[in-house]
């Protein structure tokens, strides 16, 4: 291992992609990343106008912003984990998720990439999945470089202003952590919005988002109170 390799694995918190809606345990990075490369694009129309200078350009907006997100898959990182396993968990990012399938939709899982507490691309399908196997053992490949590409998903509208109710305090409801959730995949099911984590977050008094016990039992605030609180 690289001394920046070391370096990186030994890093307080580290990288991870959430999957929002499959019932899978984050892949959290053993290496974090260098970097991410992300991409904005602008697009412009232009108007053929024979024998003159052309057309002033027409703006049409912004493309979703893209991001390569570059992954290292140690066998004997820690944990150790086969990086064909993540590879394959990656895999399932790339078809329809069962839902959308069942309800003739067949739309992308919505994904998430953090890093530690701070979410960088909140909603987003992964397009694209290139793996570079670097090392083998008895034929079986114990390390890989995965480069994912996301492209964002425009987050949901925020709710529309309400008038001031009567003063009391909203009903509040509980839920209970199952194996494999995060305060962002709980916060994707409620409110379709993953950033609304810190909502839990607040009205649970957890200081690590990323550490929340199968069994817990949560406070699940109302959209207007998560709207306050986050």
């Amino acid at each position: 291992m690289s001394v920046a390799a070391a370096g990186m694995a030994a890093s307080a918190v580290s990288a991870y992609i959430q999957c929002l809606e499959l019932p899978l345990p984050p892949i959290v990075f053993a290496f974090n990343p260098e970097g991410y490369t992300s991409s904005v694009a602008a697009n412009w129309k232009t108007s053929a106008q024979p024998a003159t200078n052309g057309s002033q350009p027409q703006y049409q907006g912004l493309s979703p912003q893209t991001m390569d997100v570059k992954i290292l898959l140690d066998a004997f990182a820690i944990p150790p984990l086969p990086p064909t396993l993540i590879i394959d968990e990656l895999n399932l990012f790339l078809a329809p998720s069962p839902l959308s399938t069942a309800m003739g939709m067949a739309s992308a899982p919505t994904v998430m990439f953090g890093w530690g507490p701070n979410i960088i691309m909140e909603q987003a399908i992964v397009t694209k999945l290139s793996i570079s196997y670097q090392r083998f053992l008895l034929g079986m490949p114990v390390r890989a470089e995965a480069t994912v590409s996301l492209q964002a998903v425009p987050p949901p509208a925020p709710l529309p202003p309400t008038n001031p109710t009567s003063g009391g305090l909203a009903t509040r409801r509980t839920r209970t952590v199952v194996e494999g959730d995060t305060l962002a995949s709980i916060a994707y099911e409620e409110y379709r919005d993953p950033n609304k984590w810190r909502a839990l977050a607040e009205a649970n008094d957890i200081d690590d988002p990323m550490r929340v016990k199968a069994g817990t039992v949560l406070i699940v605030p109302d959209r207007r109170e998560a709207e306050n609180l986050a």
